[in-house]
């Protein structure tokens, strides 16, 4: 490897790197390390190679021209030796921090330049023509780039072949699993009454490796709880996380939480305040509610902001009743509904409304002709979910308006879209919905904000009374953070809608062959590829009991759900996969993966081997 130093010190770097294993290395012609006086391409008589900046401030800057020479005269001879562009890098406070990863990089390059800067700072026009990128060693200020141009060459001089002693020789060092590293004896054994911890001394080499894990986990854990945290989800990790139940929630994405938090700062006035900073916050909550209507095809008016699905239902359900009494008695609702929905239409019941639950076909798609006879003149509202969320069915939305128009227009359909939103286009006015249900947690938002788009001419009644927010329709202060991430969540979602889905149909067309190939047709998909949406696939392992594998899987940290999140901790099987007449066998063993945008090929390939494993060990534990 070739590096030349651009300096006004060199004296200074050589110190640095002329002893040692770098000195072993430029001897032997492994790295062929050259210094160039920066001064010493001066075309001023005084060798001046600073100047006052334009537009003032204080110090001198490094000039152009001795900087643009130094750089060709270290290129030129270095193509002479047949080495091709340089690749330069600027030591500046301003640039990237160094670490293991960029010193990896680096040390791949054949022919490096590192420029050391001084004074104030280099002429902008230097950077931009002569630089590929700026690097630091961390957040201060020194006199010069000397000692951080000594630090660079030595960090990656360590990855070039052949500097170390063997190829091992910088395998655990720190930083290189994400850890910093363990703590390490020589001989004595013991010294001045302190002891070499008995694990290094007694032999086993698992036990070793097992303690120098430890104690770097433990370290790193206490002194960079920030790396400690990459480290958790690395491939390193025997905690890394795999994350199968994106259905019951999704975890935020680093934009998110960024906007929750500064719209928290920045925003803190009341919405409903006639202040400024209520007005400031008010504008935010507008180009919020315009984001959203954006997403669906609706006009900002149509959204009403809620604190999550479930109440956005209730609201749906409940309040259109309330403020169309005389519409109907009658509520139709799919058998396979999210909790939310089921619950409120029962709830009505003792208020003298009838429920009839539309049933479904064996891959958990309603029954079109069904609900065709299943309308009369007392239908006062049909209400069938999106997308279903234990076996990610698609319902036709769109078909469903179409049977209800052909004989009664006036029947409003209401759609809980909360697995489908941000999944699939969801164009209210293309699906023909009244109504519509969101929420921000299952698309990476925060939790705490959901929110139901009504469609103009629709009258509820409000269920939360109070200030009158929401047009009137949702009383309290708009949790203003959670609907500003909501927004940034929903906008993200859309921007990458169409990869998104392609890269989740994949992870799911992957786990599902996996699984096929190891296990044939000793397991049930109780999700139809064809007709249900990519994110969920809802698999049974009976006999193995999902409650069991469930657990089991957790206990390495691979991560699924049973059932819906929100009803799954009750005793009574599936009400959905008992709909779709699945055999109790079936549903005691069925399991539901659900996967995001952001699941990768590596987590489905990792998470079927800790399934195996763990479905072996079950069965063969069920066998006695």
């Amino acid at each position: 490897m070739k590096i030349d130093v651009l300096t006004l010190f060199p004296e200074t770097v050589k110190a640095a790197l002329g002893e040692s294993i770098l000195a072993r290395a430029t001897a032997s012609g492994i790295i062929d390390l050259g210094f160039y006086q920066i001064r010493d391409f001066s075309e001023n008589r005084q060798n001046k190679v600073d100047d006052t900046p334009y537009g003032g401030g204080p110090g001198m800057l490094m000039t152009c021209q001795p900087l643009f020479s130094c750089h060709r005269a270290a290129a030129k001879s270095a193509a002479e030796k047949g080495c091709g562009r340089p690749y330069t890098v600027l030591m500046s406070p301003r640039g990237k921090k160094l670490d293991a990863e960029t010193a990896k990089r680096l040390a791949k390059e054949p022919y490096l330049i590192v420029v050391c800067g001084h004074y104030e700072g280099v002429d902008q026009r230097f950077i931009d023509s002569c630089c590929d990128e700026e690097i630091s060693i961390g957040d201060f200020v020194l006199t010069g780039g000397e000692l951080p141009a000594a630090v660079l060459v030595d960090t990656l001089s360590r990855f070039v072949p052949g500097v170390l002693g063997s190829p091992e020789s910088g395998g655990d060092e720190s930083f290189e699993k994400l850890l910093l590293e363990y703590p390490q004896y020589t001989k004595p054994a013991e010294f001045e009454g302190m002891k070499v911890p008995e694990v290094l001394t007694g032999g086993n080499h698992a036990d070793v490796e097992a303690w120098r894990r430890g104690k770097a986990e433990e370290i790193t854990g206490k002194r960079r709880p920030d790396l400690y945290a990459i480290y958790e989800e690395s491939a390193f990790s025997d905690k890394r996380v795999v994350y199968f139940d994106n259905s019951a929630t999704t975890r935020q994405t680093p934009r998110v939480t960024e906007t929750v938090a500064s719209t928290a700062r920045k925003f803190y006035g009341n919405p409903s305040s006639l202040t400024r900073l209520g007005l400031f916050a008010e504008k935010e909550l507008t180009k919020a509610r315009e984001t959203i209507a954006g997403t669906v095809g609706a006009m900002k008016s149509e959204i009403v902001f809620t604190s999550s699905g479930t109440e956005a239902n209730n609201l749906a359900i409940k309040g259109y009743l309330a403020a169309n009494r005389h519409s109907g008695k009658k509520i139709i609702v799919s058998a396979v509904e999210h909790p939310s929905v089921l619950e409120t239409a029962s709830s009505l019941e003792s208020s003298g409304y009838k429920v009839e639950y539309c049933p479904v076909d064996s891959r958990g798609i309603i029954d079109l002709k069904a609900l065709f006879e299943m309308i009369d003149d007392d239908t006062a509202m049909i209400s069938v979910m999106t997308v279903n969320s234990e076996t990610g069915a698609i319902m036709p939305i769109k078909e469903i308006a179409a049977v209800k128009n052909s004989i009664n227009p006036g029947i409003v359909l209401h759609t809980d879209c909360v697995q489908g939103y941000g999944k699939i286009r969801t164009d209210v006015r293309e699906l023909g919905c009244d109504m519509m249900t969101a929420s921000a947690h299952k698309i990476h938002g925060p939790r705490g904000a959901g929110f139901l788009y009504v469609r103009r001419g629709i009258r509820l009644a409000p269920v939360l009374h109070g200030g009158g927010q929401e047009g009137g329709l949702r009383s309290g202060t708009e949790n203003l953070p959670a609907i500003c991430g909501f927004a940034a969540a929903a906008e993200d979602a859309f921007e990458n809608i169409d990869a998104s889905y392609e890269n989740v149909s994949r992870c799911r067309d992957l786990f599902r062959q996996l699984i096929s190939e190891k296990y044939g047709d000793k397991v049930y998909f109780n999700s139809d590829s064809s007709s249900s949406l990519p994110y969920i696939l809802n698999v049974s392992f009976s006999p193995v009991r999902a409650e069991v594998l469930l657990h089991a899987l957790e206990s390495e940290n691979v991560f699924v759900s049973v059932g819906s999140a929100c009803s799954s901790k009750k005793k009574s099987r599936s009400h959905v996969l008992t709909a779709m007449n699945i055999p109790v066998r079936v549903i005691d063993g069925s399991v539901r993966f659900s996967f995001s945008r952001f699941t990768t090929e590596e987590e489905i390939r990792h998470g079927a081997e800790v399934l195996f494993r763990c479905v072996k060990e079950l069965r063969k534990a069920a066998r006695g």
